[in-house]
């Protein structure tokens, strides 16, 4: 047992140091860490080395091999690899039920990207408590995207509604931002429509190395309609507003990454 012990921990040893080479761009050295680990099943291995075989980094490319490892990895119950595989049937035209397969293996998972995917579909087939629940599973997961959804499709108010779209924007889901902002138009809440506006346009957070004119200019261009009807003075003390919403926003700002192929993964 001790022997089988060991071996198991000189395997996962081996794995963290591949992803952390991975992740830092030693290309050449994940490879090497990661060839053996995928020949003998490593789902991990096997994705993280088929992109790179698939985009020839750190190795020669071979796409025909690299796709192979890719299917392998997803066979051995990797989301990322099977949500890769779904992505490539769909462009391909492939058969709708076995790209829905995939997704359902990769939600099952945690993949919240998979979830997305599979509420929709649900939506399409006219399932829509298949599509909530979809959408609950992946916000409790916390995919902002989902929130951003079930507040357009399936808020039971308008409270409920902002609640939803607030804690999108929040984790850095711009599209929620940008419906804030036209709410906080329909009320005439001006200071709140530029600032949502601005989250929504990508505006960075506060941090000492913000370059504030780039960021007014910024403002200014992209979400000066919201307020161009007010007299100059009034406009600046609006702007003084914005900035306050803007600096409470910031406080409690916790971006999300969204899912991304051939990232490494953050946990296993």
């Amino acid at each position: 047992m001790s022997g089988f012990l060991a071996t198991g921990a000189a395997a996962s040893s081996a794995l963290d140091d591949g992803i952390s080479a991975y992740r830092h761009g030693e290309f050449e050295k994940s490879a090497d860490i990661l060839a053996p680990l995928a020949k003998s099943g490593d789902a991990t291995a096997q994705y993280l080395l088929s992109c790179q075989t698939i985009n020839g980094v750190g190795v020669t490319a071979n796409e025909d091999a690299g796709w192979t490892l890719m299917e392998q990895a997803s066979e051995n119950n990797n989301p990322n690899a099977s949500v890769v595989m779904a992505r490539r049937l769909e462009a391909m035209g492939g058969d709708k039920d076995k790209i829905r397969g995939l997704y359902i293996a990769a939600a099952q998972k945690n993949n919240t990207q998979a979830m997305l995917w599979l509420a929709l579909d649900a939506l399409d087939r006219g399932d829509a408590a298949q599509a909530e629940a979809h959408l609950k599973q992946a916000w409790e997961l916390g995919d902002p995207r989902a929130a951003t959804l079930l507040a357009n499709r399936f808020a039971k108010s308008d409270v409920d509604r902002l609640t939803y779209l607030r804690r999108a924007a929040q984790h850095g889901e711009m599209r929620a931002a940008a419906y804030l902002a036209e709410e906080a138009r329909t009320v005439d809440d001006k200071a709140e429509a530029v600032g949502w506006c601005a989250i929504a346009t990508g505006m960075p957070g506060h941090n000492e190395d913000v370059d504030w004119k780039t960021i007014g200019d910024a403002v200014e261009k992209n979400c000066g309609q919201f307020d161009k009807d007010l007299s100059p003075k009034d406009r600046a003390i609006n702007r003084e507003r914005v900035d306050h919403f803007l600096s409470e926003f910031f406080k409690n700002y916790e971006p999300w990454q969204p899912w991304r192929a051939c990232a490494v993964p953050t946990s296993r």
